[in-house]
């Protein structure tokens, strides 16, 4: 086991159901269409990784950083930000390590999110 694994909670439920007003469905859908936008926005992020276009990087980190903000998960929109902040100076350099920590921490949140919602968000 990496000692570099974040055991830190993936975002807190408490936090972003506040901010929808406690209103389940409103997080519920939100949480479905991250689940399904989350891993395009990453997948499109790669996509202009690969091909050296810092602006397309900045692009889909930006859009995954709006996601993010709705759920309070301060290591994935860190690592998001970070790869945003990189890609706007144009420096790509360290843009596939940046990219792996975001795609670590994405992936712990929408397990997160998945649990959740699996078993239901109890009133």
């Amino acid at each position: 086991m990496s000692d570099h694994l974040n055991h830190d909670p993936a975002f807190s439920l408490e936090e972003a159901l506040a901010r929808v007003d406690n209103d389940r469905e409103t997080f519920q859908m939100m949480t479905e269409l991250f689940m399904e936008h989350g891993p395009k926005d990453l997948a499109d992020a790669q996509t202009a990784l690969d091909a050296g276009n810092a602006a397309g990087v900045t692009r889909s980190s930006h859009r995954l950083k709006g996601a993010l903000l709705q759920f309070c998960a301060p290591a994935a929109l860190l690592a998001c930000k970070e790869l945003e902040e990189s890609a706007k100076t144009g420096n790509l350099t360290h843009g596939a390590q940046l990219y792996a920590t975001l795609e670590q921490e994405l992936q712990r949140l929408l397990a997160a999110l998945r649990h959740v919602l699996d078993k239901g968000i109890a009133a």
